[in-house]
């Protein structure tokens, strides 16, 4: 009973049943919404459709890739790995064997793709072929009256570590699924950041950790520069320091690496240091107000009781009567203001940096226009299993594709009063170039011997 168990789970067929599986629950992760993944579509869905979505929920069909059901299979899929690689093991030790019972008819032998028959020079020593095969990296057994001759020997070894790699690269993707952090913070120039989950954004939600914690990070934004050329942005350079005085850069495509966490940049703003003033002159408010307002887009802050909607123009310029910007270099930074109070529009005006707003009474002083970049953050635990496992198979195809097994049995025969040469010859893949070289090769192995002689 038990080995029917083995024999099943080792199975082909249990293979292709497991693969199927997994790929219906891959399907139907991208179907339904998942709540770790897509947060604002879930919660969307959930409010239009709670009863369906108490179902799946309980199903675990929202958090499929982490249910039991898909513990079960991939732990299933471990298993069938392994024991189809402790069944090869024995397999591949048996073909990288090299002993005399690999000796055969060159003429009888089965398998063998490639004949042939050369009559020896006169004078040469039929050992001096084996010796010659030898310098052409063939390990040899046997004597002139039979021998067998392999290249590349331990190419199987390369079968194992090709299925070891599927260990390196599931093993890494599920400590990932389980210990993957996922957030955005918004950070500006001077700021310093301290790993809070306070400090992530709320939209959308921060995507936690089954396992462990938050990343632990500590570092300071201490310059954010963005690079503009006419109307088109450039770049960004981000300087970091971190807990240690450590000094970092970061920028499009170039992450700020700590902890085994990556702080992408996604987004950047403007933080200005606004302070409200009351008739008398008196501070009201003030704050360094994050506002996304660096690619033409509305945004709005509230200070001191009163509203404002607020948009950016770097090359400030009033064009037939309408607010403008000239291009995308800040060279006169202005932000325009719309007013209200309790929904009601009660002033507008312009804003310049370092400048100052009257309204109502009251004034608004721009003290700094610093910036603020948004952080993708993700932290993924298991990503150096996974690389590795990708270069483990990388190298275990190379292996195979390039340092192919070739092997030859021959021996050599008295025909007619004249030494004859007769071998069969076989080769992995590439029939057609594996017939063409051993075609030169025993041409150039003859030709050596005659030439020596």
């Amino acid at each position: 009973m038990f080995k029917k168990i083995i024999k099943y789970l080792s199975s082909i067929r249990f293979t292709i049943t497991l693969i199927s599986l997994l790929g219906i629950i891959f399907l139907l992760g991208i179907w339904i919404p998942q709540k770790r993944l897509v947060q604002e579509l879930y919660f969307g869905w959930r409010e239009s459709s709670p009863r369906l979505v108490a179902i799946l929920d309980a199903l675990h069909l929202t958090s499929i890739h982490s249910s039991p059901i898909t513990l079960a299979l991939w732990f299933f899929f471990f298993v069938n790995l392994a024991l189809v690689m402790w069944q090869r093991i024995p397999l591949i030790r048996k073909r990288i064997e090299i002993s005399e019972s690999r000796i055969t008819d060159p003429v009888a032998g089965p398998g063998y793709f490639f004949k042939g028959s050369y009559e020896l020079p006169q004078g040469s020593e039929a050992s001096g072929i084996m010796e010659r095969l030898k310098e052409r990296g063939f390990a040899l057994v046997g004597t002139a009256d039979g021998f067998y001759a392999v290249k590349n020997r331990l190419s199987p070894v390369a079968f194992a570590f090709f299925h070891l790699s599927f260990f390196f690269i599931l093993l890494g993707g599920v400590i990932g699924a389980y210990t993957t952090f996922i957030g955005y913070v918004d950070l500006a120039q001077g700021e310093a950041f301290q790993g809070e989950l306070e400090r992530y954004s709320r939209s959308p939600m921060p995507l936690m950790p089954k396992i462990g914690g938050i990343p632990r990070v500590s570092f300071v934004v201490e310059s954010i520069t963005p690079e503009v050329v006419g109307n088109t942005p450039t770049g960004i350079d981000i300087r970091i320091v971190d807990s240690h005085g450590g000094k970092h850069e970061a920028g499009i495509n170039d992450p700020y690496v700590t902890d085994n966490t990556s702080f992408v940049f996604k987004n950047l703003g403007l933080a200005p240091l606004i302070v409200l003033k009351d008739p008398t002159g008196r501070e009201l408010d003030g704050a360094y107000e994050k506002l996304d307002v660096a690619t033409g887009k509305q945004d709005r802050f509230a200070m001191g009781g009163f509203d404002f909607k607020a948009r950016f123009y770097p090359n400030y310029a009033v064009v037939n009567g309408k607010a403008s910007t000239r291009n995308q270099e800040f060279k006169n930074p202005v932000f325009t203001l719309a007013i209200e109070k309790n929904g009601q529009k009660i002033a507008e005006g312009v804003l310049p940096k370092n400048g100052t707003l009257g309204f109502a009474g009251y004034t608004m002083e721009m003290r700094e226009m610093p910036y603020w970049v948004r952080f993708y953050v993700i932290r993924e635990r298991g990503l150096g299993l996974v690389y590795t496992g990708f270069a483990i198979a990388s190298i275990a195809v190379i292996w195979r594709l390039i340092f192919f097994r070739r092997e030859i049995v021959g021996a050599v025969r008295e025909e007619n009063g004249r030494r004859r040469l007769v071998v069969a010859a076989r080769s992995e893949y590439y029939k057609k170039l594996a017939e063409d070289e051993f075609t030169k090769l025993f041409s150039d192995v003859l030709n050596t011997r005659r030439n020596q002689s």
